[in-house]
């Protein structure tokens, strides 16, 4: 199965500047097309929400110090 990316537009170079990427979403009916058609299938995935992505919580990682 291939999962066609669409192209980055303006928002995402607006959400680069702050520092955030949009996901791309796979459908949810991707894994009975696969089923039933079979591997040779080409799946156009979609672009999560520009107020979603902007909105959304970054993910700390910690770094930890050695010797703690």
């Amino acid at each position: 199965m291939t999962v066609r990316i669409p192209p980055e537009n303006i928002l995402d170079k607006i959400l680069k500047l702050f520092g955030k990427e949009r996901q791309v979403i796979i459908p949810e009916e991707a894994g009975n097309i696969y089923r039933d058609i079979g591997p040779y299938v080409q799946i156009k995935g979609k672009r999560e929400n520009f107020l979603k992505a902007l909105f959304r919580k970054t993910e700390r990682k910690e770094i930890k110090k050695e010797g703690q």
